[in-house]
């Protein structure tokens, strides 16, 4: 109900339905307890079998809203096409490799990889869409690096490949890969006027669909843990985390490019850093109070732009 309301409120015929900052902050907010939450899936439930689940869910609750509010769902086989293109960077390859990368590092560093989208995305729309980034763009990207850095410095320049971590961060590279090549199949989209909730419902189906393909593949068994743990880090996971989390996202990609609106990854490890505060004790040192600052300055420097519309 709570992600109808949402959806019914998200009118994407408006072309800034909110300010930037506020869609910035409220991508934050959704999507940085994932990283901890989806601690809660690895375990009786194969990782892979947790992506189907979240996905599947995810799309269902979108196309239920599309259906009640009788949107158009026809579309050419060329449109589904580039959903399922998009589907399968974003919603599948993206997700199945960063569960895995949960099973070997701590969750905090699957997001600090995460944060390097920000590189990818710019130079994907450099390379792609031949939009060369600001020196704004870039000098804020390069701040809020640095700030990563700063903050991770122990967990990056301690990193060893005892018990198999080099597997954990390979796979975090990938999934990283796979989310930056989403979000220029969507700017592709984009401009040429693919529907934003339409796009991703299918999108989100297809690549739960990929999901579950490879899982059987695999010969994976189809389980499902009841524990309140596993079905509410679930329900989040599929709430927060795909419906909210994505649409704000990916309209934020619309008001402001990939490059820029990307810094999402560069501060979402430090947020995932206040939550293990929070629910695992961590204690603050004198690097993260050094480098918060950075990310922030970097922050301001990316979003606060003129706004240049995807032609």
């Amino acid at each position: 109900l709570i992600s109808l309301s949402f959806l019914n409120r998200f009118n994407i015929n408006e072309p800034y339905l909110m300010n930037n900052i506020v869609l910035f902050t409220l991508t934050l907010i959704c999507w940085s307890p994932t990283w901890y939450l989806i601690k809660f899936q690895l375990g009786y439930v194969d990782p892979l079998i947790s992506v189907f689940y979240r996905f599947i869910l995810a799309a269902f609750i979108i196309f239920t809203f599309l259906i009640i509010k009788k949107k158009n769902l026809k579309f050419s086989l060329n449109h589904h096409l580039w959903f399922l293109i998009f589907g399968f960077c974003l919603y599948s390859i993206n997700y199945v490799f960063f569960y895995l990368s949960n099973s070997y590092l701590i969750s905090a560093f699957p997001a600090i990889v995460f944060s390097t989208s920000v590189i990818m995305n710019i130079l994907g729309e450099w390379f792609y869409f031949k939009k060369k980034p600001t020196g704004k763009t870039l000098l804020g990207a390069l701040i809020g690096m640095i700030g990563i850095f700063i903050i991770f410095n122990d967990e990056i320049l301690g990193f060893t490949f005892a018990n198999n971590r080099h597997i954990g961060l390979f796979f975090a590279l990938i999934a990283t890969l796979g989310a930056s090549s989403g979000n220029m199949v969507h700017q592709r989209n984009l401009n040429h006027k693919f529907p934003l909730v339409e796009s991703v419902a299918y999108a989100m189906l297809y690549g739960s669909l990929i999901t579950l393909i490879i899982t059987q593949i695999n010969q994976t068994p189809i389980l499902f843990e009841y524990t309140f743990n596993y079905i509410a880090s679930l329900l989040y996971l599929s709430v927060f985390g795909s419906v909210f989390a994505f649409l704000l996202y990916l309209k934020l990609l619309g008001n402001i490019g990939a490059g820029r609106s990307s810094y999402v990854g560069v501060l979402m490890p430090v947020i995932a850093l206040l939550i293990s505060t929070v629910f695992e004790n961590l204690q603050w040192q004198l690097d993260l109070i050094i480098g918060l600052p950075f990310l922030l300055i970097g922050a301001i420097l990316v979003i606060h732009q003129k706004i240049k519309i995807i032609s």
